[in-house]
């Protein structure tokens, strides 16, 4: 099925950056619909990136962590030394 393009600024669009990158303004089209799909459907998994995060941690990081570490909570000067704040605050 043929796609008709009756919008003169998309028409103007898909031949710049067709010329930009020399090829067919149907490869053009294709490519940018290809590239948005994936951006789309990357930010439609990010509400699953938190689990994936967990489950990077879970398996990568807490099982290096000394025992008497887990669940500890730092000290206000501890997170200001990690952070590389100084007296003057930065």
């Amino acid at each position: 099925m043929g796609l008709n393009i009756k919008n003169a600024d998309v028409e103007r669009l898909a031949a710049e950056v067709a010329s930009l990158a020399h090829e067919s303004k149907t490869e053009a089209i294709r490519k940018a619909l290809l590239e948005r799909r994936a951006r789309l459907q990357a930010h439609a998994g990010s509400s699953r990136g938190s689990k994936s995060i967990r489950e990077y941690m879970e398996r990568n990081v807490w099982p290096f962590v000394p025992p008497a570490e887990l669940g500890r909570v730092l000290s206000q000067e501890e997170e200001d030394r990690i952070l590389g704040y100084g007296p003057e605050g930065f």
